[in-house]
């Protein structure tokens, strides 16, 4: 008893320091501050009646603004509010999805922009053959400054369902245009190049919409994204005041087998996703895995 409250001590004091150093990770994953966050940004939308969306990409600071308008090339089949209500349920919503114009364009720009590791130059797609066994992710750098992405993330259908999401109109939305390379890296190796494939929960700020587009066909066997169904406000404490990461057993353990979603679909296909649930991205076997995932603050 005494070696568990000690654990549970060192727990409380890391999340402390946490705190100190970076109070949105720290405390966004309660969502008891989140929900305080967005009432708190709703009335703040009350009082200033406009709020300009600026976009940059993933980890970077927004460096322009986007506007908000329909697009043609995002295709929903439901309403925002409809895929909303069910992302509070289950953490995810399948839908909307991605035109052909828009695939051809991203799947073209993929192949041919340089991509990044790390901030550092890689090649390009077509040139990774001799180097691919090297690499987990690779990144088009700058990919928020392409004309199609910057329409899809001001997409007037994504910004309500964030805006209903998060209970206030979204500031910034942040683009992450990326190859999962499939290659003989092992988990461990996978796992220092960053590539969560572990269950885990982000905390993105204090408060967060994902929307998640698939470029290429997907399935379990070429990276497929996994969940747990209603896990973003459904955690026990210990796993609140530890680490994000969780054990497949004991995620399974803790949920159950029938709460584990793997989201497959062919390319365009779309979902949003309260990235507060445990999630992972499954390791690509026998292709690569080109995603759009657009993060809206």
């Amino acid at each position: 008893m005494a070696g568990f409250a000690s654990r549970q001590f060192q727990r409380v004091k890391r999340l402390g320091s946490k705190v100190m150093r970076e109070p949105h990770y720290a405390l966004g994953r309660f969502a008891t501050v989140r929900d305080v966050y967005s009432t708190l940004n709703g009335l703040k939308d009350v009082v200033v009646r406009t709020t300009p969306l600026r976009i940059g990409d993933l980890y970077k600071p927004a460096n322009s603004t986007v506007e908000v308008a329909r697009s043609a090339h995002v295709i929903a089949s439901r309403s925002a509010a409809e895929q909303v209500e069910e992302m509070r349920r289950h953490a995810y919503s399948p839908g909307p999805q991605l035109d052909g114009a828009a695939l051809a364009t991203l799947q073209e720009q993929a192949r041919s922009l340089p991509l990044h590791v790390n901030d550092k130059p890689v090649g390009h797609y077509t040139a990774l053959s001799e180097s691919r066994g090297k690499f987990a992710i690779v990144t088009v750098q700058d990919s928020s400054r392409l004309a199609m992405i910057r329409e899809i993330a001001g997409d007037a259908f994504l910004y309500e369902a964030a805006s209903l999401f998060l209970g206030y109109r979204p500031r910034q939305v942040s683009s992450w245009l990326f190859w999962s390379l499939a290659n003989r890296l092992s988990a461990e190796q996978r796992r220092d190049a960053a590539q969560t494939i572990d269950y885990h929960y982000d905390v993105d700020g204090f408060n967060f919409l994902y929307a998640n587009f698939y470029l290429l066909d997907t399935t379990a066997r070429n990276g497929a994204h996994a969940l747990i169904a209603g896990s973003s406000r459904r955690k026990r404490l210990g796993h609140l005041l530890g680490s994000a990461r969780l054990a497949d057993a004991e995620a399974l353990q803790t949920y159950g087998r029938d709460s584990e979603r793997t989201l497959e679909g062919p390319a365009g296909f779309g979902f949003l996703e309260d990235a507060s649930c445990y999630h992972k991205a499954l390791p690509p076997e026998t292709g690569d895995r080109l995603m759009l995932q657009l993060r809206y603050q």
